[in-house]
């Protein structure tokens, strides 16, 4: 790893083929709105893990903690441009196994949007990440997460898809998750409870989702490290599929015979 961040908005390099998702990975991505590989960053995971603990291990180094209604009210740090202020970790913008990944989804045609490490104490209630998206624009988070987790110890959970922001049935989601408190009057059940997948990760995984995907993290334990990467179109394309198309009616069997 030796390149810094950049701000590119341009038809980048192809890299090599071997960096590419397969078609069923790009697939299975393109469908559910996520998708993990196990192990990609497992060689460097003790640089990285290195890298992260610097920045958060600096005395002098600006943060913000939160405690939004989003999280239960408890406690979460923020670095911003986090991977931008990291001499360890700056070079994974440039990494053939990231670009793969963004240009196999987006494209050669991409830009940089940003990156942010986090520290969690708290759990997410269920939400998309599009506040840091415009709708029309398409979004993809690679996220590393540095401890073992699973979904009773606060591995992301992802509600497969939800990423279709036009359809009803995300649109369903988004007006039940405005109120955590309300979603058991809703569903009869808890947040914890709804239909979901916990991505159990590994140090060394990668987890990639698409912005709009809506998602959430319970039962989780203190100190939960994350950095995400996060890369756009550079133009509006066409990643959200199609508009949604209203059924046709069924016709009565008599109209049928006419």
């Amino acid at each position: 790893m030796t390149q810094a961040v950049t701000s590119e908005q341009a038809d980048t390099p192809a890299v090599d083929s071997k960096y590419l998702l397969s078609k069923q990975q790009i697939h299975f991505f393109e469908t559910f709105g996520f998708l993990k590989i196990p192990g990609l960053f497992a060689n460097d995971i003790d640089d990285i893990i290195g890298g992260f603990e610097d920045m958060f291990g600096n005395d002098e180094q600006p943060v913000w903690e939160t405690k939004e209604a989003l999280h239960g009210d408890e406690k979460r740090i923020i670095i911003p441009g986090f991977i931008e202020q990291s001499p360890r970790l700056a070079p994974l913008q440039h990494d053939p196994r990231v670009l793969g990944v963004v240009q196999s989804i987006i494209g050669r045609d991409h830009c940089w949007s940003s990156s942010d490490g986090n520290l969690f104490y708290c759990e997410s209630y269920w939400h998309p990440d599009d506040y840091a998206a415009p709708l029309h624009h398409y979004h993809i988070k690679l996220s590393f997460y540095l401890d073992e987790l699973s979904g009773d110890s606060g591995a992301i959970r992802i509600i497969p898809g939800s990423h279709f922001h036009r359809q009803s049935f995300s649109r369903t989601l988004m007006r039940a998750f405005k109120d955590e408190a309300g979603v058991e009057e809703i569903f009869g059940v808890q947040g914890s409870e709804i239909p979901s997948i916990a991505i159990d990760s590994s140090p060394g995984d990668l987890i990639i989702w698409n912005f709009r995907t809506i998602h959430g993290s319970y039962n989780g334990g203190a100190r939960r490290r994350l950095f995400s990467l996060n890369y756009g179109e550079a133009d509006i394309g066409n990643h959200d599929g199609p508009e949604p198309v209203a059924a046709r009616p069924v016709l009565p069997r008599e109209a049928l015979s006419d």
